[in-house]
């Protein structure tokens, strides 16, 4: 009896594929809409839905996003059909219908909490939660922990065998620590192997992150998440590597429907491969696809093909300074976009 109660336990538990690779995908803002006083009007991202179909946004960039194991994204957009919005230039919303984009996109879970998600109130956020419920999206944040208004939704899902989880603060500050730290110990005491941390910070536009940021991701990392993956400038931002983990500090904006003439344009898709073994998932390789976005009428992203283009966005990932216990980017991530990594570091080829 006690060894079929055996065979049954192990045939529940999940078959980890060992000897495969798993692949998480990484992209940045992702409006799906527009500020509501540009709602409707011509060449705005509502009117291109009309007129191109809800798979035209993520249409050029598709192969990637629904060829690897997992792809995150931040969802940087209100999915309500409400009107009255907090006093700021750009409240962004879309209609529940838009929502829909999401199901061709590629995209597997978003993260919900950022600057822009009580645009339209505390009910405007809960409509967002509502839409991707129904669609189902799988999202995850948290914010206003311990309040009135507390949304705290982890990740936790499987692909391939392994459990994956998340988490999402917006505006971190040292006082989040300890929420951050909690929630990621819950996440592995669930069973998550991998944990990425989903952190909406920084300054816009700036090409490179503060010091501040680097502190709290180390802090981050030493509480236990595996990828710190950071959204907010709207522009790319380097990368770097502190205790077997990596951090990616900005990813950019994707698509986004209200997004300035001015704001480099330049983005990417952010893979990490893990390699799955009797160990667990090794972290074992980073590639980025460098990509740009475009604006007015269009919004779809689409890869560089230019060697040059694609290497200047390579280069943007390439931090110069020397940080005591981190690493940056080799050399040779400029001419490859791709870095091979082992024990938690990147090796120069």
């Amino acid at each position: 009896m006690k060894k079929i109660f055996c065979m049954l336990l192990l045939l529940l538990l999940p078959i980890t594929a060992l000897g495969e690779t798993l692949t998480l995908s990484f992209i940045g803002d992702c409006s799906i809409g527009e500020a509501i006083q540009h709602k409707d009007k011509e060449n705005g991202y509502t009117w291109m839905l009309e007129k191109n179909g809800y798979d035209w946004p993520f249409s050029l960039v598709q192969e990637y996003l629904k060829n690897d194991d997992f792809t995150f994204a931040n969802l940087e957009v209100v999915i309500s059909n409400r009107t009255r919005h907090v006093d700021k230039v750009f409240p962004l919303i879309t209609s529940p219908e838009n929502g829909q984009v999401l199901l061709h996109s590629g995209i597997d879970a978003v993260n919900t909490v950022n600057n822009h998600c009580f645009d339209f109130y505390v009910e405007g956020y809960q409509d967002t939660i509502a839409a991707l419920d129904q669609l189902p999206m799988k999202h995850f944040g948290s914010v206003y922990i311990g309040g009135k208004y507390a949304q705290d939704v982890l990740l936790e899902t499987e692909v391939k065998g392994v459990k994956i989880g998340a988490l999402g603060f917006t505006y971190p500050q040292d006082s989040d620590v300890k929420l951050i730290k909690q929630r990621i110990e819950k996440l592995r005491e669930n069973g998550c192997e991998i944990v990425v941390a989903s952190m909406h910070w920084g300054q816009e536009t700036h090409p490179t992150q503060n010091s501040w940021q680097m502190k709290l991701a180390r802090q981050v990392i030493d509480a236990g998440a595996d990828i710190v993956w950071g959204h907010h400038p709207h522009v790319l931002q380097p990368v770097q590597f502190y205790h077997g983990g990596l951090i990616l500090y900005s990813t950019g904006n994707f698509t986004f429907g209200s997004m300035s003439s001015s704001v480099d344009r330049d983005t990417g898709i952010f893979q990490v491969s893990f390699d799955l073994t009797e160990d667990g998932a090794q972290m074992s390789q980073l590639r980025v696809i460098p990509c740009t976005t475009t604006g007015s009428g269009d919004y779809r992203p689409y890869e560089w093909t230019e060697e040059e283009a694609r290497q200047r966005v390579f280069k943007k990932l390439i931090y110069t300074r020397e940080t005591a216990n981190m690493v940056n980017l080799p050399a040779s991530f400029a001419e490859t976009g791709i870095v091979t990594i082992k024990d938690g570091l990147p090796i120069e080829e």
